[in-house]
């Protein structure tokens, strides 16, 4: 990956997304951070609400108490029997009624009043309240749900809401219902039943006391619900009656001590909290729009944004007016020596300003222009190596093909053998006009042909000691090789490799092959083969001085025939190509020569 999509990334990783999410870590933490706030702040609130309707609901029981044990009330349920129709008897209910209207004055919240006796006469006593109540028979409340219940209490309070109970308590106005047995203080046996209902003002008072509307953006809305989630007061009047499932998903109903969370109620963000009454299971619930609590925090979260902004615009300006200034410099300069690497040494870098990415510069350039001269230098010195090697070992190699014919030649002067000097002069002069060649390169079909002198000359010297093959195709002919590639190696077959052999042992094949990239010359034989010894050194790589110490030891035997032509292929065409010698002790050698393919149209 280049420079500037690493400094863009590292930008954006290091410094973007950690600021953006330093900012969102903030104002998630502040709005956690409230919410607990909040949650605490509203815990203390409902315990207090809580508290004062326990003690309102408690003051309502005392009162009850002591109307259970008051003569109006004894006195008015130990009349054994009434009989309807009897005037005398509805005179005696008319008094009693009239006498329990003081219970009604005890307690503003109290609102109606009602005795069962055993034998199922009603007596009811009521202030001039607008109510939906109206009292069922006693034979229809014995068939009720609750009487069963009431009965299991022994005497103790049954509290019903508003519209739990709606065939018992009415509808309108919402009013809480007390149900408890009557008993005779002095035998303990039931008298019967009385049934209290109060008025919700006085509760309503609290809840709306603890709104608080002066201080909070919104009122805090407040709700009393039943273990079925039925909404039996709801400080703003919408929703009694109603079930709080309709609004919310929270359950607030389940609560069992003290609850907050953050929920949608009415859809509307909200924090949704419930605390545990003592009375029924009931649920004190407030309800508190979120908006109306971060009207605080709103403030905290604007700086927040606004330094977030600041920071990043900061950073891009950092990152536009110095960091992208410096990368494109180096970017550049890197692109400058690719082109370098190329082998453009005419490349120069320009650069403005005063700092370091001046001196960057200047540095690139000034390497380039060294580099230059000294590839110059040892082009130089390379041009005037390779020509001074390859003239010492044309100088080593042409004495040596001339001493050698020449020796044959004498040997069939001696002889006086005509005809065969005739042919030996011939294949002399072809073997002196390739050596003579102006160019270093020649025809392949011109190096068979040099080889094929060479090779008819030494089978006249050695008087049919060897027999050899040339296969070589038609499309190999025209590719160019090194002159003077291939005599030496076959030269080496014949002084070396076919020592001891009798006449028309020896066998020697050169297969030439065409491949796709390259010409592959195989040179075999079947002569005594090469030690590991002599191996180790042909193919062992060490330095020059090391060479000519190896060629002074080996002599005639080794030293200017297979190095030589090793070391020439080495230098002219390059370490990929050269020589690879196969040998062992009594099986022969194989030399496998490969060269670049080229058709020589130079030549």
């Amino acid at each position: 990956m280049n420079l500037r999509p690493k400094l863009m990334l590292a930008f954006i990783f290091l410094i973007v997304i950690p600021m953006i999410g330093l900012g969102i870590f903030s104002f998630i933490n502040s709005e956690t951070l409230l919410e607990k706030k909040y949650s605490e702040q509203t815990e203390i609130s409902l315990r207090a609400v809580g508290g004062n309707i326990h003690y309102f609901f408690r003051e309502l029981d005392q009162l009850s108490d002591g109307n259970l044990t008051s003569t109006e009330v004894q006195e008015t349920l130990k009349y054994s029997s009434y009989n309807s129709n009897d005037a005398g008897t509805l005179i005696q209910v008319n008094q009693a009624e009239k006498e329990m209207k003081r219970i009604l004055f005890q307690h503003p919240a109290v609102s109606f009043v009602v005795l069962y006796a055993k034998d199922g006469t009603m007596f009811r006593s009521y202030r001039n309240d607008p109510t939906t109540f109206k009292p069922i028979t006693f034979d229809m409340l014995k068939q009720h749900s609750v009487y069963k219940e009431v009965m299991q209490l022994g005497g103790r309070p049954l509290w019903i809401g508003p519209y739990e109970q709606r065939e018992l308590t009415g509808v309108e106005p919402p009013l809480f219902t007390q149900i408890r047995v009557v008993k005779d203080i002095e035998s303990f046996n039931d008298l019967g039943v009385m049934i209290t209902q109060y008025k919700t003002e006085e509760i309503s008072s609290m809840l709306k006391t603890f709104q608080n509307p002066q201080s909070d953006a919104a009122e805090t809305r407040y709700l009393i619900v039943n273990k079925a989630g039925l909404i039996m007061l709801d400080s703003k009047k919408m929703m009694d009656g109603h079930n709080i499932n309709e609004q919310t998903d929270s359950l607030p109903q389940h609560t069992n001590n003290y609850s907050s969370s953050r929920e949608k109620f009415e859809g509307i963000d909200s924090l949704v909290s419930s605390y545990q009454l003592d009375r029924n299971g009931w649920i004190l619930v407030s309800i508190k729009p979120w908006d109306s609590l971060t009207n605080e925090n709103v403030r905290f979260v604007q700086w927040i944004g606004m330094i977030t902004v600041l920071g990043l615009l900061s950073a891009v300006l950092f990152n536009v007016f110095f960091v992208n200034r410096v990368a494109k410099t180096i970017i550049k300069v890197v692109r400058k020596m690719r082109l370098v690497e190329q082998g453009l040494l005419d490349i120069r870098v320009t650069a403005q300003g005063k700092d370091e990415t001046v001196l960057l510069a200047n540095s690139f350039n000034s390497m380039v222009e060294r580099i230059g001269n000294l590839l110059s230098e040892v082009r130089r010195e390379q041009a005037r190596k390779q020509h001074a090697e390859m003239m010492l070992m044309q100088a080593q190699i042409k004495p040596h093909f001339l001493f050698n014919t020449l020796e044959s030649i004498n040997a069939l002067a001696a002889q006086n053998e005509g005809a065969k000097i005739m042919l030996m002069v011939r294949r002399l002069s072809n073997l002196l006009r390739t050596s003579m060649h102006q160019s270093e390169e020649i025809r392949i079909s011109q190096e068979i042909e040099h080889v094929r002198s060479y090779l008819e000359i030494q089978k006249y010297r050695f008087e049919e000691l060897f027999s050899y093959e040339l296969n070589v195709p038609a499309e190999a002919l025209d590719f160019s090789i090194l002159k003077l590639t291939l005599q030496p190696l076959v030269e080496n077959s014949i002084q070396h490799g076919f020592d001891g052999y009798e006449d028309g042992q020896g066998m020697i094949s050169i297969d030439v092959i065409a491949e796709p990239h390259q010409i592959v010359i195989m040179v075999r034989d079947n002569g005594l083969g090469m030690s590991s010894n002599v191996l180790n050194k042909l193919s062992a790589e060490s330095d020059p001085q090391s060479k000519h110490t190896d060629a002074v030891q080996m002599g005639e035997r080794r030293g200017l025939g297979l190095r030589n032509v090793a070391d020439r292929m080495r230098i002219h065409y390059g370490p990929a190509f050269g020589l690879w010698i196969c040998s062992q002790e009594g099986s022969g050698t194989v030399i496998r020569c490969v060269i670049p393919k080229s058709r020589g149209d130079q030549l």
